[in-house]
This record gives C-alpha cells, structure tokens and sequence, in this order.
C-alpha cells in the first residue's frame, strides 16, 4: 500500500472520528447501507464492511434487520453488563414482553430506588 486509504478505510477513519468526537451519540442509528452508499456514490459492498469492521472494534452494534447503531459510549461495561443479564432472562424463560413491562415498570418509580440510575 502506498500511504493512501482505501475508500472503506476511510469511511472507518471517518466514522471513529464522528464517534469519539461525540458527533454520533451512542445508541445513534447509523444511515441503512443503501442509504449511506447511495449518498457518498459508493459500493454498498464497501459500507457493509466499513460497519462489519466499526463493529469488530466496537464502535457500532449491527441488529440483524434492524441497521448499525452506535455503541461506542463511556467504556461499554454497562452495557455489556445489561446484555449479560437480559441473555440471563432469556435463558430463565422470560418474554420480551414481561421485560418491557418490567423495564417500564422500574423506570416508572421515583428516583432514588435501589440500584437505579436517572436517564441511563
């Protein structure tokens, strides 16, 4: 390689830096693929593996049929944390819908309950 990026290098160079400037927020989604090739008159190809590389780095989250987001926000434990304990529930036989109702549930009481944090 001669020194020069790659167009998708450079998308990953650009990306990283929107993120830990703060210019995409964490759980910011991401333009679709399409979206974002068809803008900048690229390959698709060359966007899916720009995010597939942020991802592996841990600068986006990609949900299967639902786009890249943003996942990249303070160290990542909390989240990493939550996603252990909602695998947990899963495992245990919970439903989607009985930790929603959960979730509103604990959000809905005032501050200051145990363990919880105002606007996670």
């Amino acid at each position: 390689m001669n020194g020069k990026l790659t167009v998708y290098q450079s998308l990953v160079v650009e990306l990283k830096h929107l993120i830990d400037l703060g210019a995409l927020k964490y759980g910011e989604k991401l333009p679709s693929v399409r979206a974002l090739a068809t803008e900048r008159g690229i390959n698709p190809n060359t966007v899916e593996r720009a995010y597939t590389e942020l991802e592996a780095e841990g600068y986006v989250r990609i949900l299967f049929k639902k786009g890249a987001y943003v996942d990249k926000g303070g160290d990542g434990r909390l989240s990493d944390e939550i996603r252990k304990q909602l695998r947990l529930f899963k495992t245990a036989g919970a439903t989607r819908a009985e930790v929603e109702f959960l979730l509103e549930e604990v959000y809905a009481e005032s501050p200051g309950k145990e363990g919880e944090k105002e606007d996670v």
